[in-house]
């Protein structure tokens, strides 16, 4: 019977928790009760049936014992059905400041925060930086409205978002049209540079727009920036500084990308990128 009301509660009538709960607490509860009922008749050495155990159920203490534990019973379930209840609310929440979190750092800083706190301090490692930034987007702005701008925007997320997680990156930041992207390897800079690119042109070309995009590698240093109540994960150093300018200075539909970052790069040439990229090398180096 108990198995029979969990399967109902788990599998088939999830929505009706609220009865079925104290029902499977009041069948424990009774259990209790035909468990006496059946000792006391077998102690008296009589052959238990309906009216014997009706007759014996009439007694007065065994008739108190009886809906003593039926009240108890339905108690426990009203209880259990609060502790459900509570529970669903907890896993809700927890849910959504998970999400929350993720969405502001990042699931590489919330996955570290909870296995290696330590792992958030400042630390220098080489990192892979993209930027990609709308094209005339300021100009395009002045001469449609706000909320053609929100929507085109939120749509550009959307739709570039896919194309840059489905390389792992350690973190994605956004910042009015401009998506900063770190990677752990060129490699995986590089293919989510092709990927982006092609999905913002997809996109950004319905609207005469488009968006240019820079990759750099190299020595950063990466941790937890910010004061007591405002900190956000992120990168600083001349690497970063030099993925924003190559960002700035590539044209719509293009990757600019540093000639000293291929050649250290195994397994990537010019020949395998996107047909618009173009190489520029850092004058000072």
């Amino acid at each position: 019977m108990i198995a029979t009301l969990q399967g109902l509660r788990f599998h088939w009538a999830k929505g009706i928790d609220d009865w079925l709960i104290p029902l499977e607490s009041l069948v424990r509860t009774l259990m209790v009760v035909a468990f006496y009922v059946v000792i006391g008749i077998k102690s008296q050495y009589l052959i238990a049936n309906l009216e014997l155990i009706v007759t014996f159920s009439r007694t007065a203490t065994h008739w108190f014992l009886s809906w003593s534990m039926v009240f108890i019973g339905l108690l426990l379930g009203l209880q259990s059905v609060q502790l459900v209840k509570q529970r669903k609310q907890l896993q809700k929440t927890a849910q959504l400041l998970g999400n929350m979190a993720e969405w502001g750092m990042g699931s590489h800083v919330v996955e570290t925060a909870l296995n290696n706190p330590a792992g958030l301090a400042f630390q220098k490692c080489d990192r892979t930086i993209l930027f990609m930034d709308i094209r005339s987007f300021t100009s395009w702005c002045e001469k449609t409205s706000p909320e053609t701008v929100a929507a085109v925007l939120n749509e550009y997320y959307r739709c570039v978002e896919p194309a840059a997680t489905k390389f792992q990156p350690l973190r994605i930041t956004f910042t009015a049209d401009e998506v900063m992207a770190i990677y752990a390897t060129p490699q995986q800079g590089i293919a989510a540079a092709k990927s982006m690119s092609k999905a913002a042109l997809e996109m950004l070309e319905l609207y005469g727009i488009g968006a240019g995009c820079g990759v750099h590698c190299g020595s950063v240093i990466e941790g937890l920036f910010g004061g007591a109540d405002v900190r956000t994960y992120t990168v600083i150093g001349d690497v970063v500084n030099t993925a924003k300018r190559l960002e700035s200075a590539t044209p719509s539909g293009a990757i600019t990308i540093l000639m000293l970052f291929i050649k250290g790069c195994h397994n990537i040439s010019p020949s395998n990128l996107v047909n618009r990229l173009w190489l520029k090398v850092k004058q000072q180096l």
